[in-house]
């Protein structure tokens, strides 16, 4: 009896939502998790590529793994160079997959002659970077503290990347940038200067770069009113215009925060995310009374959607095109610093602080390609953990035309077996463009739910046509699992 409950949701999710299904990858790798890492990926027409970041010791480390379209892990290696020292500093910027070719991007300081460069490393097929530094572009300074600042973006094309050099900045005057548009041989196409000037009159503190195809260049960067944080684009087009909108709500009782931004299929940056009513913004739970959006094409206009009651903690997690339809993706998140944690030795050391996370629904709004909202729906859920949290995040991206979501859940909501209602078990849930979200559809037999030994890390994903391929295992056994 304990499985009927299992087969008749089953059936149920099997009618309902249609063809999704699992495949593995026939080999493995150890790779080491680290809690909270900076992730992203990128698909080329043999590979796909996992990159996660994260610091030890001041030192960046990437680890790249990559992988065939069948899932297949190809190789997996930490990418890392050393910092060299005070006088001779190497600074790793980036890893980007510009066509066919991993590419490790490098601020490189001297101080004997006063250049901050730019430079690019090759990542052969074996992982290995390549000793030779590629030059792009360099920038003068005259003191080690305000040496200027590099930042890198791949286009939505794949083919180009885009280069900003912020230079070291003077107080009271504009900030200075250098720009370079670069092919995928990372010969300069295009190059130029712009400025601006702060909207608070300050140092301009870049929070996220990002370029379209056409040449547009977009710097996101965050100014405080009291309270709140939100969001200010700096851009400078491809036409050589540039501008300076700060992004906010039109009502003032109203107040943006928790957004992401995103290149739209047009070449405009799209901004996202949820809004909170001025009176009652604190730094605890926070109630989202609704979402707002953005789009560069109308710096004049953010629109707003009202949540027909407030939903606690919402946290936007990624934008999603399909057609005529886009998805903001989010779930109830909260991540609380532990006070006063001790071990045996003493008060822990609390630049590695402790940190409680409690994930909650999976929450959805579909937009039409204007911005106005169509629908939010959600799919339950309930996750506490501590100091590591990659297994409840959640993958997004279109399969079969639909938005299809993939996390873990409870097995207890599917399989009627008290020992193990509290594993986890992944599932999937799809959302057509007209805002029907499907029963979610458990995968039993696909995964060592059993023991909980071997876990899906939705974290850790790639979307790329019409599939999404995820990592799952544990330290050391890592596969890629594949949901199309």
């Amino acid at each position: 009896m304990k499985y009927l409950f299992l087969l008749l949701v089953l059936a149920t999710s099997i009618n309902s939502f249609g063809q999704i299904r699992v495949t593995q990858g026939n080999n493995n790798a150890a790779i080491e998790m680290v809690k909270q890492p900076v992730f992203t990926s990128f698909s080329s027409p043999n590979n796909n590529y996992f990159v996660s970041c994260h610091t030890d010791n001041f030192q960046k480390i990437n680890n790249l793994i990559i992988t065939d379209k069948a899932g297949n892990i190809v190789i997996t290696k930490d990418i890392s160079l050393s910092m060299g020292t005070m006088n001779n500093s190497y600074d790793v910027k980036n890893l980007l997959v510009v066509g066919y070719t991993p590419l490790l991007f490098v601020q490189h300081r001297t101080k004997a002659d006063g250049k901050n460069a730019f430079t690019a490393r090759v990542i052969d097929q074996y992982g290995n970077i390549g000793t030779e530094e590629l030059p792009i572009a360099s920038m003068d300074y005259t003191k080690w503290s305000n040496a200027g600042d590099w930042y890198s973006a791949l286009t939505p094309d794949k083919k180009h990347v885009a280069v900003i050099g912020k230079s070291p900045y003077e107080k009271g005057q504009p900030n200075q940038f250098s720009f370079y548009i670069l092919d995928e041989q990372l010969q300069v196409i295009n190059k130029g200067q712009f400025s601006f000037t702060a909207a608070n009159g300050k140092e301009i503190r870049i929070s996220d770069f990002l370029a379209s195809d056409k040449g547009d260049l977009y710097i996101v960067a965050a100014d405080f009113d009291k309270s709140y944080k939100y969001p200010i684009l700096y851009q400078y087009s491809s036409s050589g215009v540039a501008t300076i909108t700060p992004v906010t709500i039109g009502d003032a009782g109203l107040k943006n925060f928790n957004y992401i931004s995103r290149i739209t299929p047009a070449g405009d940056l799209l901004i996202a995310g949820y809004m909170q009513k001025k009176e009652s913004f604190s730094m605890g739970d926070t109630k989202s009374v609704g979402t707002w959006i953005f789009n560069s094409s109308k710096p004049s206009e953010v629109k707003t959607s009202m949540f027909d009651k407030p939903v606690t903690n919402a946290t936007a997690r990624n934008i999603v095109y399909n057609g005529d339809t886009f998805f903001l993706v989010g779930e109830q998140y909260k991540a609380t610093a532990a006070e006063n944690t001790t071990t045996g030795m003493g008060t822990l050391n609390m630049t590695d602080p402790v940190y409680d996370y409690q994930h909650g629904d999976v929450l959805v709004t579909g937009f039409a390609m204007d911005g106005i909202r169509k629908y939010d729906v959600s799919s339950p859920r309930i996750w506490n953990a501590k100091n590591f949290d990659q297994d409840l995040m959640i993958a997004s991206g279109i399969i079969n035309n639909k938005l299809v979501l993939v996390y873990n859940d409870q097995c207890g909501k599917y399989v009627d077996d008290i020992y193990r209602r509290n594993h986890k078990l992944a599932v999937a849930v799809a959302v057509n463009n007209n805002g029907l979200m499907e029963a979610p559809q458990p995968f039993v037999k696909d995964f060592d739910f059993t023991y909980d030994r071997l876990r899906l890390y939705p974290q850790f994903f790639n979307a790329d046509n019409n599939k999404l391929m995820l990592l799952y295992g544990n330290p050391e056994e890592t596969k890629v699992v594949t949901f199309q």
